[in-house]
């Protein structure tokens, strides 16, 4: 299929550029729609489970199995769209999901066994239908123009994070105006719905099809690339830095006697970054992606190194501002160094592994930077963000080998 051609400026706003091409808004109003769970389904489980079980040593323990079977699974179900197209994965893993899902409430609510809860949640995370790394790999092929697929992906990147800022507040009225349990269950039906629509999208469906001959797939699928395997420590490092420093501010805003100020530090972080990937889009910024990576974690870790000496709470939020504005840069620039170095053929996939070392590293990061918040207060938060900000530094300067073979079987 033919990629999406508009008439493209320089002196245009590249979002703009992006938006025009045909068919863009829907399907990305459709990735919008699919998105949407993602921010309420924990918090959901939680309050689910806690209402049932009267406690939260259940509901962490599902939990924790739910973000495992995701993190998991993720790159293997990225693998099926590859191989056999996006609309049987979204379509099967939309229904199987959205079972699972709904199934959790009533199983909680009538005594169910711990193991058939934690398994019931291993399931949810499992089947959880892949639409971000479906539409980024969408989005390689639709738009063949470098500069949109840029924004594309900052554009990606932005409504990952109106998802959690939304997410939060649709679960508060869901759990005023109907309940917990309910509102699981209307979760379960908007990813189903959201996976159908995705699933049948012509446009989708269309550039998303395996191509025609392709021979038989290997088994390591995407990690024969060097590219891929390159890009996995800084994609682990950035989370587990990004998640120590959401941590280390609650414990600051707790140190300083005012654990109401958490929710502010965590959301000055994140409208910092809606700017920041906003920015990055907009116009090119000059030098390499990697480069581009290795300032913009260098500038996490200068923050992060900061924030380790004893500081009042705005300066706090003022560096976690600064810290959010390369944040979705720096995610973006991580997918699109695997866009220009991967074949077409393990595309998906690729995302697929760097969106699971991702959650790796946030779920590696929450259990240190707990432990080490508990031996030396906030200060050992903040020195993890540093440590895994630093990694996420040194990891990147090394992509400049993916560079010099970017493109290789790709396009074309």
């Amino acid at each position: 299929m033919a990629g999406i051609e508009t008439d493209s400026s320089p002196g245009r706003s590249a979002y703009r550029d992006l938006f025009a091409g045909p068919g863009v808004r829907g399907l990305f109003a459709l990735g919008v729609l699919g998105r949407a769970p993602t921010g309420m389904i924990v918090l959901l489980v939680v309050l689910v489970l806690q209402e049932t079980t009267g406690g939260y040593t259940v509901a962490g323990q599902v939990s924790g199995a739910l973000a495992a079977g995701l993190g998991v699974l993720t790159p293997f179900r990225a693998r099926l769209v590859d191989r056999r197209g996006a609309r049987s994965v979204l379509v099967s893993s939309g229904v199987s999901h959205a079972l699972a899902l709904a199934s959790l409430w009533p199983l909680a609510a009538s005594g169910a066994p711990v193991f058939v809860l934690v398994l019931t949640g291993l399931v949810i995370g499992a089947t959880m239908p892949p639409t971000g790394v479906v539409l980024r790999s969408a989005w390689s092929r639709l738009l063949p123009d470098e500069r949109r697929r840029r924004a594309a992906f900052a554009a990606e990147s932005l409504a990952v994070q109106s998802t959690l800022l939304v997410g939060p507040l649709l679960v508060s009225a869901l759990t005023v105006t109907v309940g917990a349990g309910a509102g699981l269950v209307c979760c379960a039906a908007l990813t189903l719905i959201s996976a159908l629509a995705l699933g049948f999208s012509p446009r989708l469906t269309e550039v998303m099809r395996p191509a025609p001959g392709a021979g038989p797939a290997h088994w390591a699928g995407a990690l024969r690339t060097r590219a891929v395997w390159l890009s996995l420590p800084g994609g682990f490092a950035l989370f587990a830095a990004i998640t120590a420093l959401e941590i280390a501010a609650t414990g600051e805003a707790v140190a300083h006697s005012a654990a109401w100020a958490a929710g502010w530090l965590i959301a000055g972080f994140a409208v910092g970054g809606i700017g920041g990937g906003l920015a990055w889009g907009w116009r090119p910024w000059p030098g390499r992606l990697s480069w581009q990576l290795v300032v913009m974690h260098a500038v996490f870790a200068v923050v992060a190194a900061v924030l380790v000496t004893d500081l009042p709470l705005p300066a706090v939020a003022a560096l976690l501002f600064v810290a959010g504005v390369v944040a979705p840069p720096a995610m973006t620039a991580q997918f699109s160094v695997l866009d220009a170095a991967v074949p077409r053929d393990v595309l998906t996939e690729s995302f697929g592994w760097l969106s699971s070392l991702r959650q790796a590293g946030s779920a590696v990061a929450a259990a240190v930077a707990g432990v080490a918040i508990d031996a030396l207060g906030p200060r050992g938060g903040w020195l993890v963000a540093l440590a895994a900000a630093l990694l996420a530094t040194v990891a990147s300067a090394g992509l400049r080998w993916t560079e010099t073979t970017a493109g290789e079987g790709t396009r074309g």
